[in-house]
């Protein structure tokens, strides 16, 4: 398996952005103060005891939020893992064919054989199962979303998912304030479609005479090069919702902490100050969240550009 995913350049410019939003709090506070005597953020009462309630069911809130994207966290590593080890196959794959092609490989027969293998290979690494349920089905997690058995596609040009078995949408982390990620990869996938639509021209080539051989191999090379590439971008939309599941965590631990230290310091303190703080503190979760929207758009684009 490949290792972990790495920390974007981005998280440093999502949090200079979030320190801008924190400089303006104080006129913030200034404009809203005045009459804000029963002012609620979510609900809030007017009383201390209730802000204090209110507090700590946000807080608990947000942990169960957080607690939640590491768990989406670990599926979309073990996801960016595998397709890993499918690039890693799909190089092996293409370095064989390069030979077959020239003429130093193997015999039609052995070149049909070593590809059932890879099928075989490919097979099980998108029937990889994770936490009790199947990585590469969709939302369809019990379904074992990958049957090559019978899977024989009748041309080069026309894409075939007939193997796959899991559902059409994919699994998504939503989270607060409308914030949402999608967190799995279908085995439809067009990149990996085209790795085993050419490994099953290449096991097909044994019936081929020598002239269609060649022909056979150079097309499933193609195809084969060109999902493993498509697989790479897989893999960069994944590290951009890595980075933008870890950003939120960080706002949310930031969010969580101040929170609890308002509630801990709420005796005597000025209710309505308190609720303009509290209100202050969702609009700058909510600007984050907007940043990192627009850096995930931006990151994938620069990656698939």
């Amino acid at each position: 398996m490949v290792g972990r995913i790495s920390t974007f350049a981005e998280t440093n410019y999502i949090m200079s952005i979030d320190n801008n939003v924190q400089a303006q709090e104080a006129q913030a506070q200034t404009q809203q103060a005045s009459g804000l005597d029963a002012q609620t953020y979510g609900g809030l009462g007017g009383s201390t005891t209730s802000l204090v309630l209110t507090i700590g069911s946000q807080v608990s809130q947000l942990t169960a939020s957080s607690e939640s994207a590491t768990t989406s966290l670990a599926s979309i590593q073990e996801t960016y893992s595998v397709l890993g080890t499918v690039s890693n196959l799909t190089t092996s794959i293409l370095s064989n064919l390069s030979d077959d092609i020239s003429g130093s490989g193997n015999a039609a027969s052995t070149v049909a054989s070593t590809a059932s293998t890879w099928m075989a290979q490919m097979t099980s690494l998108l029937n990889t199962q994770y936490d009790g349920g199947y990585l590469f089905s969709g939302t369809a997690t019990d379904t074992e979303p990958v049957d090559t058995t019978d899977y024989a596609p009748t041309s080069a040009d026309t894409p075939d998912t007939s193997y796959y078995q899991g559902s059409s949408s994919g699994t998504t982390f939503y989270g607060a304030n409308g914030f949402s990620v999608s967190t799995s990869v279908q085995a439809d996938n067009s990149g990996l479609e085209m790795i085993l639509r050419g490994i099953s021209l290449v096991q097909t080539a044994a019936s081929s005479d020598s002239s269609t051989l060649s022909t056979t191999l150079s097309q499933a090379y193609s195809l084969i090069q060109e999902g493993g590439t498509e697989v790479a971008g897989t893999q960069a939309t994944l590290s951009a919702n890595s980075a933008a599941l870890t950003q939120y965590q960080s706002d949310i631990s930031t969010q969580v902490t101040t929170l609890t230290t308002l509630s801990t310091n709420m005796d005597g303190a000025d209710v309505a100050t308190a609720t303009v703080m509290v209100t202050d503190l969702q609009n700058q979760l909510e600007a984050s969240y907007d940043t990192v929207s627009k850096l995930m758009s931006d990151s994938l684009a620069s990656s698939l550009g």
